[in-house]
């Protein structure tokens, strides 16, 4: 005679499902954690771009908006222009068809 191995197997069924109940419990959980450190008060910049949207950029943080680098540093914006933004691809060699190693 064979042993049935239906109570392990339901047993097993049981916990995988509670399991998957008790993550699902807690993701709100962790979606609607409080800051750990609510004493910085956020820090950071808010920068307008020229279609004047408000780009907010952390303390710290340097993005690149309009072709010039922001830079967030203690509450001060700081604008540098950001250098070879014009024409970042290479010349078409007009003429006749060339050869791809061919020396202009």
């Amino acid at each position: 005679m064979t042993a049935s191995t239906a109570p392990k197997s339901r047993f097993k069924y049981a916990a995988t499902i509670l399991g998957a109940f008790a993550i699902l419990a807690l993701a709100p959980a962790t979606a609607h954690a409080a800051d750990d450190n609510p004493t910085t008060g956020g820090g950071g910049c808010t920068y307008t771009d020229k279609d004047g949207y408000p780009i907010p950029i952390d303390d710290g943080q340097s993005v690149i908006v309009d072709g010039k680098t922001v830079s967030c540093s203690g509450g001060t914006i700081t604008t540098t222009p950001k250098k070879n933004v014009g024409n970042v691809r290479v010349p078409v060699i007009k003429g006749g068809t060339l050869s791809v190693f061919a020396q202009p």
